[in-house]
């Protein structure tokens, strides 16, 4: 009986070890390159939803993303400590955000991604 636990402990812990190698290389691949045209490589989700107050660690450039129509809300680049706001009113912002996007909120996805911009030595 110990002798086939022992087996069984040892052939899950090697599963668990492949799934998060995987985990971890997917992890990767999804915070550089979320799936969007148009997107640059590394970027790193920092917000999300339909309310976003978000302040910038440094210089870059942030991307918000309405992920199920793959659409690009906006670009904006921010200085080190600027803050960056989004809001859209479930009440009275839901037409408008239809017809702007092609999603109805409800449906919507939004993501906030930044990308600090380079550093030049």
């Amino acid at each position: 009986m110990i002798a086939r636990n022992d087996r069984i402990i040892g052939t899950s812990a090697i599963v668990a070890a492949v799934v998060g190698l995987v985990m971890i290389a997917t992890g990767c691949s999804m915070i550089s390159s979320p799936g969007v045209a148009g997107l640059p490589s590394g970027l790193r989700a920092v917000g999300g939803g339909l309310t976003i107050k978000w302040t910038a660690p440094t210089e870059g450039t942030v991307y918000l993303v309405e992920k199920t129509s793959s659409k690009i809300v906006e670009t904006r680049s921010l200085a080190k400590g600027e803050p960056y706001e989004f809001e859209v009113d479930p009440d009275r912002g839901t037409e408008t955000f239809q017809k702007a996007i092609g999603t109805k909120l409800g449906d919507a996805q939004l993501v906030l991604y930044f990308k600090p911009a380079s550093q030049r030595k």
